[in-house]
């Protein structure tokens, strides 16, 4: 009786150990207490100093709009905001969003073309990942409403030596750098204003207190290692009853 129970124990023990390391890795643990998850709509990405930015301007008369269109890859947004549109010169862009751009550039185009459709889209929208991510490094987004969690798959993912509760936002807003903290352990993140990503973001992942002392090969350990002192007292345990 003594055995199965100092048995019992140690598996016990090995439980809680494994389950007080689950609750640091695991994302969005409140969230079977959420009847209804509000996802953030309201979120277009404006344009920046030093943007890219592709206009195609198409039309029923193809001939009439091609004095709208140039060879240029991309657009560029200079130091005071504006692009150097074919015909119309100097067009104000920063602060618009591309919709607005479109609109904009629609309106004067429309003076001397009949049904011009303006097409407006960022060609350099980047998005950086740093930190305790399993594939660091700049990528290129295809949408223009990526989420924080698309962001952080296309890193690979957090390793087992990020610190979920802190995920650090780097933007860049009204030409100040603004730092948001984001803890991806709570559903909130999905009702979050930083839930979408802007252009040139960065996202820091910051390492735990362990990955931070014993490096990254230690660090991943830890489960492994939780796991096996519970292991060790079950033997211990065994061992004892029998003596």
């Amino acid at each position: 009786m003594k055995t199965v129970f100092k048995l019992f124990v140690g598996i016990i023990i090995t439980i809680l150990l494994g389950s007080c390391s689950s609750k640091k890795v695991a994302y969005f643990q409140d969230i079977e207490k959420q009847k209804d998850l509000t996802i953030y709509h309201n979120y277009e990405p404006k344009i920046k100093k030093d943007d890219k930015l592709n206009i195609v301007v198409s039309a029923p008369d193809k001939d009439v709009v091609t004095p709208y269109n140039n060879d240029r890859m991309a657009y560029l947004v200079d130091a005071n905001g504006y692009i150097n549109f074919p015909v119309l010169g100097k067009i104000e862009a920063e602060g618009l969003t591309v919709r607005e751009l479109s609109d904009k550039l629609t309106a004067e185009i429309s003076k001397d073309v009949k049904n011009p459709i303006v097409n407006a889209s960022f060609t350099n929208y980047k998005i950086t990942v740093l930190g305790e991510v399993r594939t660091p490094g700049t990528f290129t987004m295809t949408s223009e409403k990526t989420t924080l969690l698309q962001a952080l798959g296309m890193a690979g993912d957090l390793s087992l030596g990020a610190k979920r509760s802190d995920i650090l936002l780097i933007r860049e807003i009204d030409g100040k750098y603004k730092h948001i903290r984001i803890d991806l352990r709570k559903s909130d993140i999905f009702s979050s204003p930083y839930y979408y990503l802007c252009q040139n973001d960065v996202i820091y992942v910051t390492p735990t207190s362990s990955r931070t002392f014993s490096g990254s090969s230690q660090a991943t350990l830890i489960p492994i290692v939780t796991s096996s002192i519970g292991l060790v007292i079950s033997i211990v345990a065994l061992v004892l009853s029998n003596n």
